[in-house]
């Protein structure tokens, strides 16, 4: 018994802790891991946390491209719209007593031909009769409206197709201060000032009285208006007078029928009318060019303009990731 009771307690003895030490290393232990465990737990927790405020922003990147996207086809819609519809409008205005002016001068040129244009009766005659009034009241509607129509060519198609226009920086007023009573001031002259896209003649300089300058930009569709209604003025004042007298069947001395041809003010009266041809379609080109220049700003852009940062990147170096 003695033997066993000493073989228990040796062994107890081997696998006893040393006196005051016996629960630290266990305690050590047990902090450690659940430190361990604490600081896991704590990774996994900022991971979930980094990973959703990565996805927020994405999130709410993404969702600002879109509603930009919107805003920006609704406006390019309401543009476009607007281009097309003033534009519509000014060559309706522009080219409707340009035509007439044409017609009346044929059934003048065509009766006095015939040596009819005494007879009230003729076909030439009774034609001009019934297209005076129209072209009386479209002359005068587009005469009363043709800075109207002007302004309406700088704010829906001059300014809209300038792709390096900033509104922000333009702040200064009157820099552009042509009108038609200034193009009579300065000479504008329409039988030799037409227009020109070739490079080197895409302007007209004038000088006037005061020896100050005024400057025609034929890539303005302003400018344009302003030269087409200037110069229909003039011919209506000066060249076509005779024959509105005579569609008129106002009284008209037969002899200053005979002296316009025989002076050849026709002949002058023919190629005023077709350099106004020009003049329209010149302006209609432009226009067209413009309103399809006001299309390509809002074309898509690129997928590189759509990555975050990236697309902020290339907006500094391109304009063609540029807001707009």
């Amino acid at each position: 018994m003695a033997n066993d009771e000493t073989g228990v307690a040796a062994a107890a003895g081997a696998t006893a802790p040393p006196s005051g030490s016996a629960a630290k290393p266990p305690e050590r232990r047990s902090f450690t891991q659940w430190l361990l465990a604490t600081e896991t737990g704590f990774s996994f927790v900022k991971g979930l946390t980094f990973i959703s405020f990565a996805g927020t922003l994405i999130a709410a990147y993404f969702q600002y491209l879109s509603a930009y996207q919107d805003k920006v086809q609704t406006q390019a819609k309401e543009d476009l719209a607007a281009a097309t519809s003033a534009f519509v409008e000014t060559s309706n205005a522009l080219s409707t007593p340009m035509t007439l002016q044409g017609l009346l001068y044929y059934d003048f040129a065509q009766a006095t031909k015939l040596k009819v244009d005494s007879d009230q009766n003729a076909l030439p005659s009774k034609n001009a009769s019934d297209m005076y009034k129209p072209y009386d009241d479209a002359y005068s509607a587009l005469h009363e409206n043709i800075n109207l129509y002007a302004r309406k060519m700088e704010i829906y198609l001059d300014w809209p197709s300038n792709l390096g226009l900033d509104p922000a920086t333009q702040t200064g007023l009157g820099q552009d201060p042509i009108t038609t009573s200034l193009l009579g001031a300065y000479n504008f002259d329409c039988d030799k000032d037409m227009p020109s896209f070739a490079p080197g003649k895409t302007q007209v300089h004038l000088k006037g009285p005061d020896g100050s300058g005024l400057d025609v930009d034929w890539y303005s569709a302003k400018h344009h208006v302003l030269t087409l209604g200037y110069c229909l003025d003039v011919t209506h004042k000066t060249w076509l007078e005779i024959v509105r007298q005579w569609s008129s069947h106002s009284s008209l001395n037969p002899t200053e029928i005979t002296a316009f041809f025989d002076q050849k003010k026709a002949d002058l009266l023919q190629a005023r009318l077709d350099s106004q041809v020009v003049r329209l379609n010149a302006f209609m080109s432009l226009a067209m060019n413009e309103i399809e220049r006001i299309r390509a700003r809002y074309q898509p852009n690129g997928f590189v303009c759509h990555i975050p940062l990236l697309g902020e990147i290339a907006s500094l170096i391109s304009a063609k990731c540029k807001q707009i």
